[in-house]
């Protein structure tokens, strides 16, 4: 290392990270890195390695080498050889440069994005969907929308009876009329499809058909059908026990975020009337929020919400993995936003909540249990985040005028399935989150208790979600339609595996979610020894117990929550067998089932078959 001050070759406003680099272990004293972004390739100590991988935001060398000393005893008095060490290996090109990534994605051209369509997705809730139609009719902006559905997937011909009625009134005021895809709607274009495509009658009937999920809650059939309806378009995706409002975030940020971690914030409040009274209202509209960015190239959204050029100083805190696979051209296929109200997560979800939020639930009068289980709450993003796989929001924008896959017509979880398909699909895109929220207000308060058990259970979709999301491949080349081929094939293989070796998949996946949970909860609890909330400190100690004991107890399926009751390891297995096969039934078919459903809707809407009388 030069004698010479480290530092004097880089600038402190210089922001760098080791990341996205190829390592190769050659012995114990030496490890190659190759950094693609660069072409530097260099024989690197692995002790040395091992130490910056840390680095693996964008940050000052003078920064990352506080916290290299600051993290590491063994370095602590070596301050200067470290910063040594960061400063050469950013002069060998090994690191990344924040500058480069800015570059790279400074290309603001993006083709015009589709026409909007708007979905609202209901159950067995008129009152709800009452007052989101009402919500809509107040945001004056429908007109913009090519066309307005409402895809009812209620079982009771009663509420079916009341959701169609309300939609008949809506249209009497709507600048933008509204079709009902009730029961007989979706029987027949079911039916044109079992008719047009009888090689795909298997899946077909897997993705679309309700008789075929008996008492299942079918939330991703609803989406599917979406997108059914929506080929060629951009899909605006309403959950029922929405308001059709925007909120602005209670906590904001500065530059751009990008790298999913700790992105969401929240803040919590003593009763629902606090909430709306603290609610800063939008002046815009969320269907018109979404479709501000969704669809365009990630270069030109970045300009435009940056106004200009994305500058270095700006990623900031980036992930720099996450920054090394951005293009300027990479598409925006998915837009969420926050929720405000219920969170619409599952009970423990404040074990993963980053340290500013967690002082903000510790702060709060009412107790830890009490925010825990009353869930009055904003949870969402205080400034716009750029990142890969989408997950939950009660309203989503879908690019579907892309190749988009389709959701798993049951269970929950189906979103978290859906985006691990969608970004192995479109390895190059991003899913984007904006700034501001809109209200969430299930009718009926969700029961939530503090006691129930924390460590994860796994759930089908999310354990097929994480065996996905390992196998993506950020530098495939494959057409999204070859990549949807190689998701239905990875069904069928999935489909052949012995009960043994399905339940050593089953395991091992949940045992790494376990694990991951545990590091999650164990850094909390480290944290928690100087707050001062002792409900708090014994909440993830009991959670840290409760991990730990599953992580050496050998597991079984029939724990998953939300599967058949009392079945045994065997039917599930077989279960599990036949919709393996039925999903990637339904893949093999789906480019086509999209093109006969575009022609087919198209047809409806002509002879206003859709339109409800």
């Amino acid at each position: 290392m030069a004698e010479t001050d480290p530092l004097a070759t880089t600038s402190a406003s210089d922001l760098v990270a080791f990341a996205g680099c190829k390592l190769i272990p050659v012995d114990n004293s030496m490890t190659v890195v190759i950094n693609p972004a660069t072409g530097s390739q260099q024989a690197v100590a692995p002790q040395v390695v091992a130490t910056i991988k840390a680095c693996t935001e964008f940050n000052t060398i003078e920064a990352h080498t506080k916290s290299l000393v600051t993290s590491h005893a063994e370095l602590q008095g070596q301050e200067q050889m470290v910063a040594g060490t960061l400063a050469h290996l950013h002069a060998e090109g090994l690191l990344q440069n924040a500058a480069q990534v800015c570059e790279r994605l400074s290309d603001s051209a993006s083709a015009q994005p589709a026409p909007t369509r708007v979905f609202v997705l209901t159950c067995d809730r008129p009152e709800s969907l009452k007052r989101l139609l009402d919500s809509m009719q107040r945001t004056g902006r429908l007109s913009q929308h090519d066309a307005l559905f409402l895809i009812d997937d209620s079982r009771a011909s009663e509420n079916r009876a009341l959701n169609r009625e309300a939609v008949v009134e809506f249209n009497l005021t709507s600048p933008r009329d509204m079709y009902y895809m009730g029961e007989e709607a979706q029987n027949t274009l079911i039916q044109s499809l079992l008719e047009q495509l009888p090689e795909h009658a298997e899946g077909i009937r897997f993705l679309l058909d309700r008789s075929e999920w008996q008492d299942k809650n079918t939330y991703g059939r609803a989406r599917t059908l979406a997108l059914l309806c929506s080929v060629g378009y951009r899909a605006l995706v309403m959950d029922d026990d929405i308001l059709c409002q925007t909120a602005l975030p209670p906590v904001s940020e500065d530059n751009i975020g990008i790298g999913s971690a700790n992105m969401r914030k929240a803040t919590f409040y003593p009763s629902i009337n606090n909430l709306l009274d603290n609610a800063i209202t939008g002046d815009f509209d969320p269907l018109s929020g979404h479709a501000r960015l969704l669809g365009k190239s990630l270069g030109s959204a970045l300009h435009t919400i940056n106004d200009g050029p994305l500058s270095p100083a700006q990623l900031l805190g980036a992930n720099a993995a996450m920054a090394s696979v951005l293009k300027a051209d990479s598409p925006i296929l998915v837009s969420q936003c926050g929720s405000l109200g219920d969170p619409g997560t599952g009970t423990h979800w404040v074990q993963f909540l980053g340290p500013d939020s967690v002082r903000r639930l510790l702060s709060a009068p009412q107790g830890v249990r009490e925010v825990i289980e009353n869930r009055y709450c904003w949870l969402g993003s205080g400034r716009h985040n750029i990142f890969k796989m989408p997950f939950m929001s009660q309203l989503t924008g879908l690019d579907n005028s892309q190749l988009l896959p389709p959701y798993f017509p049951a269970y929950r979880g189906e979103d978290t399935l859906f985006g691990a398909m969608l970004v192995t699909m479109h390895n190059t895109s991003v899913t984007l989150e904006y700034p501001w929220s809109v209200p969430h207000l299930p009718p009926d308060p969700r029961s939530t208790n503090m006691d129930s058990p924390i460590a994860e259970r796994g759930s089908l979709m999310l354990l097929l979600a994480r065996h996905l999301t390992e196998k993506i491949d950020y530098s495939d080349r494959s057409s999204p339609a070859q990549s949807l081929k190689s998701l239905a094939q990875e069904g069928i293989r999935m489909a052949s595996r012995s009960d043994e070796d399905l339940l050593f998949d089953y395991r091992a996946a949940l045992a790494e979610a376990q694990s991951d949970q545990l590091r999650v909860l164990s850094s909390k609890y480290a944290q928690s020894s100087q707050a001062s909330s002792e409900e708090w400190h014994h909440y993830l100690k009991r959670g840290i117990d409760e991990t730990q004991k599953a992580l050496i107890s050998q597991q079984s399926p029939t724990g998953i929550p939300g599967l058949s009751e009392g079945a045994t390891e065997a039917t599930l297995l077989t279960e599990f067998r036949a919709m393996a096969n039925g999903f990637a039934s339904g893949l093999f078919g789906w480019e086509e089932t999209r093109k006969v459903a575009s022609d087919t809707v198209e047809d409806m809407i002509r002879s206003r078959s859709i339109y409800p009388l």
